[in-house]
């Protein structure tokens, strides 16, 4: 039976750009550099390139060869990029309004996001528009949360906007800045092999 192909990983780089180290192969490993390099939607760089490049760079024997530190290269220009971005928690009640839905309750739904003024929303209707609405919210993924409140007729779903993009975003820019004091120890005669990095 056909199966889907497991997801590409991290130590499949690891593996594959070792191997070919190792036996000489430095073309062989270009070309699969220049691969992993044009197919983001594979190789996404956050999920496989940046670990793999760590793993690489860490390594006694895969940190000096020139795969390798292109890898490395390409890692620590997409988190310098990344860091450099302004991060600062939202200042009011505005969030993004990019529902794409247009319909009546979707579109009041998107009011109620950009609304600078406005952290809760309580919307009144039946359970199928409900739905409609909290699956909106869901694969949006704005930044709401959301309860069902079981008081009258029809029930309500009560909408309140949250800080999750930002705090998202504070957890990625802390992964980043250990990421890239990581990947930059090698320039400065880093640690190689088992020794920790703080």
């Amino acid at each position: 039976p056909w199966r889907r192909p497991e997801p590409v990983s991290a130590a499949l780089v690891v593996d594959l750009l070792s191997a070919c180290g190792q036996i000489g192969a430095t073309e062989l490993a270009e070309r699969a550099a220049d691969h992993l390099f044009g197919s983001p939607r594979i190789f996404d760089m956050d999920a496989v390139i940046v670990p793999a490049a760590l793993r690489l760079t860490e390594s006694a024997h895969a940190s000096d060869l020139a795969t390798v530190q292109r890898l490395r290269s390409a890692c620590l220009a997409h988190l310098r990029v990344r860091i450099n971005e302004p991060l600062e928690p939202p200042r009011d009640w505005a969030r993004a309004a990019t529902i794409p839905c247009r319909c009546k309750d979707c579109a009041e739904l998107n009011r109620f996001l950009a609304d600078p003024a406005r952290k809760l929303w309580a919307f009144k209707a039946a359970q199928a528009e409900r739905s409609h609405v909290e699956a909106s919210i869901r694969h949006s993924g704005c930044d709401v949360d959301f309860v069902t409140e079981q008081r009258g007729r029809p029930y309500s779903l009560v909408c309140t906007k949250n800080q999750a993009s930002y705090e998202d975003r504070a957890r990625q820019r802390k992964k980043d800045l250990k990421d890239l004091a990581r990947l930059e120890a090698p320039e400065d005669s880093g640690p190689r092999g088992n020794e920790v990095v703080e």
